[in-house]
């Protein structure tokens, strides 16, 4: 009996990268196409002898038993038309996620507008260290592992529940299609304003996940959020696991003033967060990561010992280069909310340093203006800001916000320079996006070591 065969369309993306890797270890024959085919999922790929096309030409795509379809492919694409001509087999890649891995599995989602992946990270390396052969789908470069994807011997599997629409034929979110037995929700804001029209929308998917999971299911959450606490208001029917902050709750997180480890409770055991995590954010996502494990018999403090050993994920928080000319720090914050707790965190952790951010207003919903408020709130604690977008006159408000400390960056190249002739001894500089800034870390890396 041959192998069933599988076509991707958008291959070459994080979520439909991890889907490939998924795929080949489950024994069916991979291929994929995608008009930006870069380094490292292309590498990654092709290291699994995964075969991988460029663009999308119809006499180009190969006979396959399915053809899964990414949610950037979108009609008129000449691949997608003429599989539709021919009447072919298309599923979205949360579909076939379902029906080929996650329904034989235990399933740990992550949701949320912040830290899905740093959070997913966390749990999949919590289970590793503890000698668990977990499957996971982190939608980044996890830095304690050699792939962002695995099928897992254990009947474990962790992955991020985004709330982004499915595919051009599924408007619906993605974690629809999940059914976890746990479901984690971060955080919940406004964002991806190119398909929500307001947050009630969100909460509207958010709820439409809840009304799917089984009686036995566990949703762990934080108290503090409202927008959450709204949405279990529509409607819950499974078990609830909440965290508290500096407080009397069963599960809370206390934060200390100083840079002294911040503590964890659960179920009456207390134990130190000591690692090399930064911000609170990060330590929210930890207490997350540690209550998820212990539903499945991980006790806290050998969470905590695991978390000490957490490397992270490349772009949350990553320090690149550091001497006594400049830290350089790349972050993949991409809401102001992320931006501020990121930019505290790293203050805390280095006070006597002069902290300048470079942000790129990159997201759907970042460019639209919506947070521009709130994006001068965010960085409150920086010394320097300069920001750069498409939108040049939205950049001039926010320079114009805070003149005294903002710029605006109209050319990559330009910046570099101008950077290194304000460059004062032991200052910290953080690139900001979630994109790759058109490569603003790689030159400023190249600039400092080769000096």
């Amino acid at each position: 009996m041959s192998k069933e065969r599988v076509h991707i369309l958008g291959i070459c993306g994080t979520f439909m990268g991890g889907l490939a890797i998924l795929g080949k270890e489950n024994g069916i024959d991979i291929s994929g196409c995608d008009e930006n085919i870069y380094p490292p999922m292309s590498d990654h790929l092709e290291e699994m002898g995964i075969q991988i096309m460029q663009g999308y030409d119809a006499s180009l795509i190969p006979d396959a038993d399915r053809y899964v379809i990414g949610n950037s492919i979108s009609r008129g694409n000449p691949a997608l038309e003429y599989l539709l001509s021919t009447k072919a087999d298309l599923i979205s890649g949360p579909d076939w996620l379902y029906k080929t891995i996650l329904k034989d599995k235990k399933v740990i989602a992550v949701s949320g507008t912040h830290g899905k992946t740093t959070t997913t990270a966390m749990i999949a390396w919590i289970f590793e260290d503890q000698g668990i052969d977990v499957g996971y789908l982190i939608a980044g470069r996890p830095k304690d592992f050699h792939k962002s994807a695995r099928r897992g011997k254990d009947d474990i599997f962790v992955l991020e529940a985004d709330e982004y629409d499915t595919a051009f034929f599924d408007k619906r979110s993605k974690f629809i299609h999940y059914k976890p037995d746990t479901l984690i929700i971060n955080n919940l804001e406004f964002d991806h304003a190119d398909i929500f029209p307001d947050i009630s929308y969100i909460y509207r998917e958010f709820h439409h996940l809840i009304r799917t999971l089984k009686e036995e299911a566990r949703i762990i959450f934080p108290t503090d959020d409202l927008n959450i606490s709204k949405v279990l208001n529509m409607g819950c029917w499974s078990k609830l696991i909440s965290y508290g902050i500096n407080g009397q709750h069963e599960n809370s997180i206390s934060f200390s003033q100083d840079n002294t480890p911040t503590r964890l409770r659960i179920a009456g055991n207390e134990g130190e967060l000591d690692w090399t995590m930064l911000g609170e954010h990060n330590a929210r996502n930890a207490i997350t990561a540690v209550l998820a494990a212990k539903q499945y018999g991980i006790e806290m403090k050998d969470a905590l010992n695991s978390l000490k050993k957490f490397k992270g994920v490349a772009k949350r928080q990553d320090l690149l280069f550091e001497d006594h000319r400049l830290v350089l720090i790349e972050d993949f914050a991409h809401h102001p909310t992320a931006i501020k707790s990121t930019l505290e965190g790293i203050k805390k952790k280095f006070p006597n340093k002069r902290l300048i951010a470079a942000i790129e207003l990159r997201s759907n919903t970042m460019k639209s203006g919506f947070h521009d408020n709130n994006l001068v709130e965010a960085i409150a604690v920086a010394d320097k800001v300069f920001w750069k977008s498409e939108d040049f006159t939205q950049t001039e408000k926010l320079v114009g916000a805070e003149p005294s400390k903002s710029s605006q960056i109209v050319n990559i190249s330009e910046f570099v320079k101008e950077f290194k002739k304000l460059n004062q001894a032991d200052d910290l500089l953080v690139v900001m996006s979630n994109g790759n800034f058109d490569n603003l870390t790689k030159l400023l890396l190249k600039e400092y070591k080769n000096d």
